[in-house]
């Protein structure tokens, strides 16, 4: 992608970052988006349809970020049901600790596109690090597999949403976060193994 094309999408995020982050009231115009960017109002249409979209983009790309940050490597003798329960209860508590910043995302956003994008981002992330990509890698129904990380992916966006919407307390965070563990690696465990044995069947 073109380097420009880049920074221009990279300076639009940082501009309405620092405004979801900063506790303003009311979020920038478009005209202040682009004097802050640092470019026109045809180029910041070239980008994002509105400033709810560029919200939207906002989040997704934080929540990129925090998953970046987690290793994709197994410890030594460990299984993937072992590792993954405490990385993803760990990934759910830095959600909630931020948020105020997704729920203002949230609410500044066009709410289905933003779901939407996060549940095609967790989805990928599930066909690429966990066992149901394995499973697809080594022969069977990917096309299942993959409708199967989206409805994983749905349910536990669902579940965090309502979660922060509702502004969980800190204290019930734990329990909610061992909550869509458990269900993600149970599931995803469960279909995996009915998947390998179908493909081995055939």
């Amino acid at each position: 992608m073109d380097a420009r094309i880049v920074r221009t999408r990279e300076a639009l995020v940082q501009a309405i970052d620092q405004s979801l982050r900063g506790g303003t009231e009311k979020l920038p115009t478009i005209t202040e988006l682009c004097a802050t960017a640092g470019i026109s109002r045809p180029t910041f249409y070239q980008h994002f349809r509105d400033v709810p979209s560029l919200v939207a983009a906002a989040g997704v790309d934080e929540l990129q970020q925090l998953f970046d940050g987690v290793s994709r490597e197994l410890p030594d003798g460990e299984t993937w049901e072992q590792t993954a329960r405490p990385v993803i209860r760990d990934l759910i508590q830095r959600l909630f600790d931020s948020g105020p910043y997704y729920r203002r995302v949230l609410e500044e956003s066009d709410t289905h596109a933003f779901q939407e994008r996060v549940v095609e981002y967790l989805a990928e992330r599930m066909m690429a690090f966990t066992p149901l990509g394995d499973a697809a890698r080594a022969g069977a129904d990917r096309a299942h597999l993959a409708r199967t990380a989206t409805f994983l992916a749905a349910g536990a966006t669902w579940l965090v949403v309502a979660w922060l919407k509702e502004g969980a307390s800190p204290a019930s965070v734990p329990a909610a976060a061992d909550e869509v563990s458990q269900l993600l690696v149970t599931s995803i465990a469960v279909q995996t193994r009915a998947d390998r044995s179908g493909a081995v069947a055939q």
